[in-house]
């Protein structure tokens, strides 16, 4: 899978089913201290970096094949997630597919 990861374990949430919809190292910050070192694209645009209907699958074939293998849906990854413009269409889609509570880490 391209978007979707896990469930992988979280000191915080239990088994976590991470979802990521950045490029990597896209962010608006360029903290020192990120774990995935310098950001490459550093930007505030809002955007679509991937079609949202191939997340959607994602999310939902993810969800099926890992029923009670994880307490979390998390939108994180390889950049800043809130510069997804569509990123609460992919939460309510999310929503849809398991009530799982979802948790969106973010710089801000």
């Amino acid at each position: 899978m391209r978007y979707v990861y896990g469930p992988v374990p979280s000191r915080r949430l239990g088994w976590s089913l991470g979802i990521d919809p950045i490029p990597s190292k896209t962010c608006n910050y360029q903290c020192i201290y990120c774990q995935l070192g310098k950001t490459t694209n550093l930007t505030n645009e809002r955007k679509e970096f991937y079609p949202k209907e191939e997340i959607y699958k994602e999310i939902e074939e993810s969800i099926n094949i890992n029923k009670g293998k994880f307490d979390y849906i998390t939108f994180v990854g390889s950049g800043e997630p809130t510069l997804c413009k569509s990123l609460g269409k992919l939460i309510l889609k999310a929503k849809e597919y398991s009530t799982k509570p979802i948790c969106v880490i973010t710089n801000g």
